[in-house]
């Protein structure tokens, strides 16, 4: 077995190291893609010799011609392997109701928000929401492209969440809405982050619900594991029947799903969609009371955040982790919100490019 290199607090296997050469013959310094090819060499690297130095590794390898490979200790502390599992990202805050009656949301003024991110993004992160005031649904469109490119449904690139005659969707009538994450009959949907934009808004009804569905799963979790894993390793079945585009969404998922480490990485409810759930007849009992039992926590008042959105407001939302929804209203009172989507990966990834750029640049 060969020689582990031991790096500060961190052990690095030479194949790995050789594998992940910085030097411009094995990655390509523009784009920073590979251009080793670890089959091509003669037998597995081994290093000759080891050293760091001016907060650098550098390692000189066995063969002809010779090589060495330099890496800033930073970069190798970053994409250290030997990295011990922690549970979640310790960025995100959970919250409940209190949260929000102690320390309201802050409201962040669209003029002063950068696309590339800022405070606004942080709380994006930080609560799977975030707020901006003054907006108007052009500056809306330019701001949330920016973040990232479109994703465009059977309604449109950009939606107008309003009443209609004979709606075929439960959004676009006056009825309630029970917390929900969206698009959760769509087979391929990707994790989104959504923009909700108040147009119009009747004081009378229609006030807007947001849950931390990440906060309310781990709670579930500790009060009642049972249930906890049947959400988990039972797959039911979302769908949609649209009359009007000629769709019939289906997707067959599980509620909750977990990260590598063990801990929430995804929560895809929508009550008005789960439909024809195919469950072993000996688990339907124990599921349906695992089911209701969590419809019961998003549904609680303490979890919730429950808002008048007023003309002008914006809800930013992180699709999977936050859940939303809304109170009845009068069909003819004028409501309307404009909702847009982006995958969040773009968001992500452009978060993970101005954090690490200067290990690439």
């Amino acid at each position: 077995m060969s020689t582990l290199i031991e790096v500060g607090d961190h052990r690095f296997h030479p194949l790995w190291l050789r594998d992940n050469c910085l030097c411009p013959e094995c990655r390509e310094p523009a784009s920073f893609q590979k251009l080793l090819d670890l089959g091509r060499l003669p037998g597995l690297p081994t290093a000759r010799r080891w050293e760091v130095t001016d907060g650098t590794l550098v390692v000189d390898w066995v063969g002809t011609p010779e090589h060495r490979s330099v890496f800033p200790l930073e970069w190798l502390s970053v994409h250290a392997h030997d990295q011990p599992a922690s549970r979640g990202d310790k960025s995100m805050e959970p919250w409940d109701a209190t949260t929000w009656l102690t320390s309201p949301p802050a409201w962040h003024e669209i003029q002063d928000c950068d696309p590339e991110g800022g405070p606004w993004a942080d709380d994006l992160v930080r609560f799977g929401i975030a707020f901006l005031a003054n907006v108007t649904s052009e500056e809306l469109d330019a701001f949330a492209t920016k973040v990232g490119p479109p994703f465009v449904t059977e309604f449109g690139r950009v939606v107008a969440v309003e009443a209609v005659r004979d709606a075929d969707d439960l959004a676009l009538s006056g009825a309630e809405l029970s917390v929900h994450t969206d698009f959760s009959a769509h087979m391929h949907s990707p994790p989104l982050l959504q923009f909700m934009l108040c147009e119009a808004q009747d004081p009378g009804g229609g006030e807007s619900v947001f849950v931390d569905g990440f906060q309310v799963a781990e709670r579930f979790r500790s009060k009642n594991p049972r249930y906890f894993e049947m959400l988990v390793r039972t797959p039911i079945n979302f769908q949609q029947f649209y009359g009007d585009h000629h769709l019939f969404h289906q997707r067959r998922r599980p509620v909750l799903e977990l990260g590598e480490d063990g801990s929430v990485s995804g929560v895809f409810f929508g009550h008005s969609h789960a439909c024809n759930w195919r469950i072993a007849p000996d688990d339907v009992e124990l599921y349906y009371a695992a089911y209701h039992a969590f419809f019961g926590c998003l549904k609680n008042p303490a979890n919730q955040l429950r808002l008048q959105l007023e003309a002008g407001q914006c809800v930013l939302l992180r699709n999977g982790r936050l859940l939303h929804g809304r109170g009845a209203y009068d069909p003819r009172a004028g409501r309307k919100l404009i909702t847009q989507w982006t995958s969040w990966e773009y968001f992500a990834s452009r978060r993970r490019y101005h954090r690490y750029k200067h290990l690439y640049q």
